[in-house]
């Protein structure tokens, strides 16, 4: 099988670490050909890192078969819309982009070059896409985080949360939004990949409904999918794990690009 020459655009701590695994784990199926980042400085030593070519996205793109956006929200449209004009795959771990780029989504469903999105930082999206096809009843998404990660100082004044269905939480724990998925992704853009990933796999944003939680206590962030079709129920909750190397960013969401890299390479492609 000839390996693919893939590239990564995003030089941040989830970039350097997939390039390293696609380097030592995914050395059969696919060749780095290049890193590119806003950030020159990260780009730079990473490339010299791996011995890779150091290129503009523009040019990142032109030079692979498949490129890894690990960038940014606000920097992805312009990734995706390169892909789409140069007719190449990409993988986009940072879906919130779709969420502040009105019009992107309707340029990929009609394009004609792939446009991959990885699981990211939960579990359970194969299920809500089967059980879309059933006829969706209801979805929902339960976010509990730490107010520091929520850039919150003080939960005076949002109401308590008591028995959030299933999920314990700490007395000092707090609503801080209950509505649908497209009002939380307008009003926690740094927030939203995984509320559009459900969303696109489900009926959109307006047809899910997403509770976010502040809780002081909480040792990590949690995600709780409900959804039901008819009589079948869907329930699913996540707890990732961060990085050692930036408690910001997932674990999860890192070894589910890497997942389904491999996947993309294989014969035998397991729904997911």
């Amino acid at each position: 099988m000839e390996c693919k020459r893939i590239g990564i655009i995003g030089c941040g701590t989830i970039g350097r670490l997939l390039a390293l695994h696609i380097r030592d784990n995914l050395k059969r199926q696919y060749v780095l050909a290049a890193v590119a980042s806003r950030t020159h400085g990260h780009a730079a030593r990473l490339g010299e890192e791996l011995g890779v070519p150091v290129l503009s996205a523009a040019e990142a793109v032109a030079a692979c078969d498949l490129v890894v956006e690990t960038a940014s929200a606000d920097a992805m449209p312009a990734i995706v819309r390169a892909a789409l004009a140069a007719r190449r795959e990409i993988v986009c771990l940072s879906v919130g982009g779709f969420a502040l780029d009105a019009g992107l989504l309707d340029e990929v469903m009609a394009a004609s070059s792939p446009v991959h999105v990885p699981s990211g930082a939960i579990a359970g999206l194969d299920g809500v896409r089967a059980l879309r096809e059933m006829g969706l009843d209801s979805l929902s998404l339960t976010t509990v985080k730490h107010p520091v990660s929520l850039g919150l100082n003080d939960l005076s004044d949002l109401p308590a949360v008591s028995g959030e269905e299933g999920m314990s939480v700490s007395p000092e724990a707090r609503l801080l939004f209950d509505g649908t998925a497209g009002e939380a992704i307008r009003r926690f853009p740094a927030n939203v990949n995984v509320a559009v990933a459900l969303a696109l796999a489900g009926q959109g944003p307006g047809k899910t409904r997403m509770r976010l939680i502040a809780d002081p206590l909480a040792g990590g962030t949690r995600h709780r999918i409900m959804a039901r079709a008819g009589k079948c129920i869907l329930d699913i909750t996540t707890t990732p794990a961060p990085l050692s190397e930036n408690p910001r960013s997932s674990a999860l969401a890192l070894y589910s690009v890497s997942a389904l890299l491999r996947q993309m390479a294989e014969p035998l492609r397991l729904a997911g």
